[in-house]
C-alpha cells in the first residue's frame, strides 16, 4: 500500500521543540511519506513576555516546548502534489486559499496560539483549554480528534510546555486518523489574547500565593473511611466522620479496600516521614470499620511504590502496585497474605504506566493506565491494554489513548460492577493534581473500540474544606476515598 505524501508547516527556523518531535513522530509513521517540510519563519515573542517565561522557569524549571530547534534537513519545495495532506502547525493561521486537505490545531475553537490560549485560560481562571485536530476538505472543516489538557494557575509557562508536549503526539496521530474523520467540527469563535499586563499582574499574584502556601502550609494526604451507602459520592461531609488517625507520615493516599474470608482489610501508599519514596503498608479494619492498628510496611522497593490495587484471580491474591520510577508494571502474588508479596511477572517493560488497574470481563483480561507523552503529564491520557491470560502477553489497545482528557484519564481505583454495568473510578486533575474523582460509565469496551461517559463526581468543595481528592475503593462493606486538605505548619492540629 503507498503512503499518503504530506506537507508540513513548520514555525522557524529555528523550529520550537515541539513542532520538531510532531515532524519527527510523522516521519516515523508507516502510513506517510513527508515531501516537503515548509518553514514560515520564527516566532516573535515580546520582551516582557520573554522576561515572565524566564522567572517562571527559574522558580518551576520543566522543559522548553518552545525551545529553538534546527531541523537536521527541510525537503525541497513547494511541491504542489495534489493528493498531498497538508499539516498545519505553524502558530499562524493556515490560509484560506489552500486547495488540499489541510489539517490544523485550534485551542479552545479560536484561531490563536497555544500560549495565548493558555494565558486567556490562566487570567479567566479556567479549569481547561481544548485542543482539536480539524481537517478542513473543500468548504467543509470536520473534526479529527479532541484533547483537553489542564491549567496550573500558577504558570501559564508550566502549562503551556506540558500541553504542547502533549500536542506533538496529537498532532502525529491526528494526521493517521484524519483519512476517517467525518464529524463536522463547531463552528470557530474569536478569543481575545490577554494584555501583557494583565499577564504578568496575574503572575506575580500566582508566584506569591505558591510562595506563601508553601511556607505556611502542610498539606498532608489522609484517608477517609465508612460503610458502604448507596450512593458513593454523597455524604462525605461532617467534619472528621470516618477520618483515619495514623502516625507521623504526611502521606495516607490511594486506598485500597479488600475483603478475604470474612475479614476486611485495607492497603495504602504512604510516604513515611522525611522520606520521599512511598511504600505499600496495610491495616485490617475492626467491625466498626475503624482501622484496628496504625499500617505496616508490606511491600517496598528501592523506587517509589504506591496505588496497590489488589484482586483475586483463580483463588490466588495478587498486587499490582505503582512502579512507574522503575519503567514498567509489575504483578505479585501473597505468599502469606496480607505481609508477604513475591514478585510474579512482568506485565508491561520499558513504560512509565500510572495507576494500573486490571479487569477481567467477556473472558479477557484488560488493563487501565495513565500513560504521559514525552515530557508531558501523567494526568492526561489513558492507554489501555488486553489479554487472554493474566500474566500476558498484553497487547495496547488501537486506539489509544482510550481518553486523552484532564478531567478523567487518570484511574482512581478498581473498576466496579454495578450490576450488568462497568463503572471506572478517574481522577479529575484539571485543577491541581489529584483535583476531583469522576465516576465514568464504560459504554464500549472491544479490542477495537473504547467509549466511556461521565455519570457521576466527588469534588472536594463536599469535603469539609479539602483541597483535592483523588481515590475511591469499596469492598462491598465499607468504601473509602482520600484527600488533601491545608494546615498551617504553626499551632496545627497535629495528627490528621
Amino acid at each position: 500500500m503507498s503512503r499518503r505524501p504530506l506537507v508540513v508547516v513548520l514555525d522557524g527556523p529555528p523550529t520550537p521543540a515541539w513542532q520538531a518531535r510532531a515532524l519527527s513522530l510523522m516521519e516515523q509513521s508507516p502510513q506517510f511519506r513527508v515531501i516537503e517540510t515548509r518553514l514560515l519563519g520564527p516566532v516573535r515573542v515580546g520582551a516582557w513576555e520573554r522576561m515572565l517565561a524566564t522567572i517562571e522557569r527559574r522558580i518551576f524549571g520543566g522543559r522548553d516546548a518552545l525551545a529553538p530547534t534546527r531541523l537536521p534537513a527541510v525537503a525541497d519545495g513547494p511541491s504542489q502534489q495534489p493528493d498531498a495532506l497538508v499539516v498545519w502547525l505553524s502558530e499562524r493561521p493556515p490560509p484560506a486559499d489552500e486547495p488540499r486537505d489541510l489539517l490544523h490545531l485550534r485551542h479552545d475553537r479560536a484561531a490563536v496560539s497555544a500560549a495565548a490560549a493558555v494565558g486567556r485560560a490562566v487570567v479567566d481562571d479556567a479549569a481547561t483549554v481544548e485542543t482539536e485536530a480539524v481537517l478542513r476538505r473543500g468548504d467543509a472543516e470536520l473534526l479529527v480528534d479532541r484533547t483537553v489538557s489542564g491549567v496550573r494557575p500558577y504558570s501559564a509557562l508550566v502549562t503551556r510546555d506540558l500541553m504542547l508536549w502533549k500536542l506533538a503526539s496529537f498532532a502525529s496521530r491526528a494526521v493517521e486518523r484524519a483519512p476517517r474523520a467525518d464529524r463536522p467540527a463547531a463552528p470557530p469563535r474569536s478569543l481575545a489574547p490577554p494584555s501583557a499586563r494583565s499577564a504578568s499582574s496575574h503572575a506575580l499574584v500566582a508566584w506569591t500565593r505558591v510562595v506563601v502556601t508553601r511556607v505556611l502550609f502542610q498539606r498532608p494526604w489522609s484517608i477517609r473511611v465508612r460503610r458502604r451507602r448507596d450512593d458513593p459520592t454523597g455524604g462525605w461531609t461532617g467534619g472528621d466522620e470516618g477520618l483515619v488517625r495514623w502516625g507521623d507520615s504526611p502521606v495516607y493516599a490511594d486506598p485500597f479496600l479488600f475483603e478475604h474470608e470474612g475479614r476486611h482489610h485495607l492497603f495504602c501508599e504512604e510516604v513515611p516521614s522525611g522520606s520521599r519514596r512511598g511504600v505499600i503498608s496495610h491495616t485490617e479494619l475492626a467491625p466498626d470499620g475503624s482501622p484496628a492498628a496504625p499500617p505496616t510496611v508490606v511491600l517496598e522497593a528501592e523506587h517509589h511504590l504506591s496505588y496497590p490495587f489488589v484482586f483475586r484471580h483463580a483463588g490466588e491474591l495478587f498486587m499490582v502496585p505503582e512502579t512507574s520510577a522503575a519503567r514498567r508494571v509489575a504483578l505479585y502474588r501473597a505468599v502469606d497474605f496480607p505481609r508477604v508479596w513475591a514478585f510474579e511477572a512482568e506485565l508491561l517493560a520499558d513504560v512509565a504506566a500510572s495507576d494500573a488497574t486490571i479487569v477481567e470481563h467477556d473472558g479477557r483480561f484488560w488493563l487501565f493506565a495513565a500513560i504521559a507523552a514525552p515530557d508531558a503529564s501523567s494526568l492526561d491520557e489513558l492507554h489501555l491494554f488486553w489479554a487472554d491470560e493474566l500474566r500476558g502477553p498484553w497487547r495496547p489497545h488501537p486506539r489509544n489513548p482510550v481518553v486523552s482528557d484532564v478531567r478523567g484519564a487518570r484511574p482512581a481505583g478498581a473498576v466496579q460492577r454495578r450490576g450488568e454495568r462497568l463503572v471506572r473510578p478517574a481522577q479529575d486533575g484539571s485543577r491541581r493534581y489529584g483535583w476531583a474523582i469522576s465516576f465514568r460509565e464504560i459504554d464500549v469496551l472491544t479490542t477495537t473500540e473504547y467509549a466511556e461517559h461521565e455519570i457521576d463526581r466527588i469534588e472536594p468543595a463536599g469535603l469539609g474544606g479539602a483541597r483535592a481528592t483523588h481515590h475511591y475503593t469499596t469492598d462491598g462493606s465499607f468504601e473509602a476515598i482520600d484527600y488533601r486538605r491545608r494546615w498551617l505548619r504553626r499551632g496545627s492540629r497535629g495528627r490528621r
